[in-house]
């Protein structure tokens, strides 16, 4: 959807560009779904694909949110969406994205931990 521009995550990688976004095949964030700003980008949870891979980004920089200044400057600035999408505390780092491309159909897929290659098929040329 592009609603993302920072992926906060507790790794940093030094991969930079194109990357494909996996959705996992848990449902853990299900506790989010009925909060004001997750509910105005998914209005039923229970549709969302699930293990699948349903698009790509571009990672521009990754920077440790303390290093940022995110905690102080940047944060106020972020949308309310991306302050309830991120986990901003001390030692997480930010991946800051662009490019955004959403599959109009996902691609079933297995996942992994970390960055992972995929050797699949994938819908036209994004």
């Amino acid at each position: 959807m592009g609603v993302k521009t920072i992926e906060t995550r507790s790794w940093a990688t030094h991969h930079r560009g194109s990357i494909l976004v996996h959705a996992s095949r848990g449902k853990a964030g299900s506790v989010f779904a009925s909060e004001p700003a997750f509910k105005k980008y998914i209005p039923d949870f229970n549709k969302l694909p699930f293990g699948a891979i349903i698009g790509a980004v571009s990672i521009t920089a990754i920077v440790a949110v303390t290093q940022t200044g995110l905690p102080d400057l940047a944060m106020a600035q972020l949308t309310m969406e991306e302050k309830a999408f991120g986990d901003y505390t001390s030692g997480r780092f930010a991946w800051l994205l662009s490019d955004a491309v959403m599959f109009t159909k996902p691609v079933p897929a297995r996942g992994m931990l970390n960055v992972w290659d995929y050797s699949g098929e994938l819908p036209g040329s994004w």
